[in-house]
């Protein structure tokens, strides 16, 4: 019985002491794990990385037919009249480069699509096929989509297709297709396939009257979209949320509406008259570190508010200057509902002039925002974190050749950023020649990722900041976990720096009840 005892008692010992050097190794690893820190390319990026250069170009955009006789006959019903089809926006994901073809003019069989990158076999001019098939991009189907210009693709692989349900819109002609104006959600990683249809309301996004144009996704509280309506009659911010199911619109004249100094363009010889109202739109970032708490010096500064606010910045096209909103308000249909336009007014921010007009813009997720100059042949970049002076808005490129209107574009998961160059302004001004190159993807490696990348607010997806606090099972289809208490994911995040992280702690805690038990029955022995 004695000999049973001390080797129970050795036993014991040994526990105590292997459970101490488990929990010391996990306390240590959860220490040193970094945190909070945003996903960045591996590879280095050098100076010749950094330059923008053409990886492809197109004199015509021409579709992966199953055969020329198909192509034929396409060409020969007019389902295919090549000087009419024009790409405008591009996202990269996996292999693949998909871009939007918009039906301005009859004769595009598809308008959204995609082709294999980066070489695609050697090929700079390669054919798009049309995405997800040819059957979903058939013209008068409504079932279907019928004119995409912008899309976005989240942190989940799902690609948010915008399909304003008009088509022909550069034609004043009467054989054009209306339908109702909806957003798909694809699922990237099953080829396309939909997990989402949603037709916006008439009081929303009016069929046959709008011009849904560009789209930003925020993975707030289950999926956010804001999406630039330029339309003549009714120019705004459409907002829609994911998990309510449901849309509405922001609207401000001042600043969503052309100003009339910029509605002249003149471009490599090309004079314009355009009065297009909001176009371009980003989600800025959501930490500021140059944000200084007012309220309590020792107070960590992620802990202010306002450190968790992001911005959406946009501009109308006619339009020499950049503004914003915030995300919170565009996010509260409430809000929304009851605003005065002053109200509205009085929360957006002006940041000043630009050197010249912009058609799209993107932030990454470091908190820069390139947009393009369009009188200037360029593409600037600006240190949202910085004031929005000439000195801090960079021209990163310029040439007269080879950047004519500067449209879409889309980080991959290199660091490598993707820019439509389209030459609208010939397209709309029927200048298109033939024989001379007309559409470019440029390509230039910035060290920084999307802005779907940036780094979780830890506010996003807990209960406490729900709508109505319950749990959305449907979002488990896109990885987004709510069930983490509050103090845990702060605590997670390296909020409060000056203590263990929540998992360390949680370890000292299994290692002092085992304490208590093991001296316990070593007292016993």
């Amino acid at each position: 019985m004695a000999a049973r005892g001390q080797r129970n008692c050795l036993a014991a010992v040994m526990i105590f002491l292997c459970v101490r050097e488990l929990s010391t190794q996990e306390a240590t690893s959860t220490e040193q794990a970094p945190v909070l820190g945003p996903p960045t390319p591996s590879s280095p990026t050098t100076q010749s990385d950094r330059q923008f250069r053409v990886v492809y170009e197109w004199n015509m955009m021409d579709f992966a037919y199953a055969s020329e006789d198909e192509r034929a006959q396409a060409l020969y019903r007019g389902e295919y009249v090549p000087r009419n089809v024009i790409i405008s926006d591009c996202k990269p994901y996996a292999n693949r480069l998909y871009v939007t073809i918009p039906r301005m003019l009859a004769g595009v069989p598809a308008t959204l699509g995609y082709f294999v990158r980066p070489d695609n076999n050697g090929r700079t001019d390669p054919e798009i096929e049309p995405f997800p098939s040819w059957q979903m991009n058939k013209r008068g189907n409504c079932s279907a989509l019928q004119f995409v210009q912008g899309i976005a693709i989240d942190k989940f692989g799902i690609m948010w297709v915008v399909d304003s349900g008009r088509t022909e819109t550069l034609h004043r002609g009467t054989n054009h297709v209306t339908c109702p104006p909806k957003l798909l959600l694809l699922d990237l990683k099953r080829n396309g396939t939909v997990v989402w249809r949603y037709e916006f309301p008439e009081d929303v996004v009016p069929a046959g009257m709008n011009y849904l144009n560009k789209i930003v996704v925020d993975d707030a509280f289950g999926g956010f979209a804001y999406i630039t309506d330029n339309s003549g009659g009714d120019p705004g911010i459409v907002v829609y949320s994911r998990r309510l199911n449901r849309s509405w619109k922001v609207r401000e004249n001042n600043s969503m509406r052309a100003a009339q100094n910029a509605v002249r363009f003149g471009i490599n010889g090309t004079e314009l008259n355009f009065s297009i109202h909001i176009d371009g739109i980003a989600l800025g970032p959501f930490y500021n570190p140059h944000i200084q708490n007012d309220i309590d010096p020792h107070v960590d500064p992620l802990l202010a508010n306002q450190n968790y606010e992001r911005n959406v910045y946009y501009s109308p096209l006619s339009s020499y200057h950049l503004y914003s909103l915030p995300a919170s308000l565009l996010r509260d249909p409430e809000f929304v509902a009851k605003a005065s336009p002053r109200d509205i007014l009085e929360s957006v921010t002006d940041y000043g002039r630009k050197m010249s007009q912009t058609d799209g813009m993107i932030m990454d997720n470091q908190g820069e925002l390139y947009y393009g100059l369009l009188g200037e042949h360029a593409i600037a970049r600006w240190d949202s974190y910085l004031p929005f002076t000439p000195k801090n808005q960079i021209v990163v490129a310029k040439d007269k050749t080879h950047i004519q209107w500067v449209d879409g574009r889309g980080f991959d998961h290199e660091g490598y950023l993707y820019v439509v160059v389209n030459r609208l302004h010939n397209f709309v001004a029927g200048k298109l020649n033939s024989n001379e190159v007309n559409f470019r993807i440029l390509r230039a490696k910035t060290g920084a990722l999307s802005y779907v990348d940036t780094p979780d607010n830890v506010f996003n997806n807990d209960l406490k900041y729900r709508y109505d606090g319950e749990v959305d099972n449907s979002l488990l289809n896109y990885g987004i976990s709510s069930t983490t208490p509050i103090s845990s994911r702060l605590e997670t995040a390296g909020v409060f720096s000056s203590k263990r992280s929540g998992a360390a702690q949680m370890s000292a805690s299994v290692f002092s009840m085992a304490v208590l038990a093991l001296v316990a029955k070593l007292l016993a022995c």
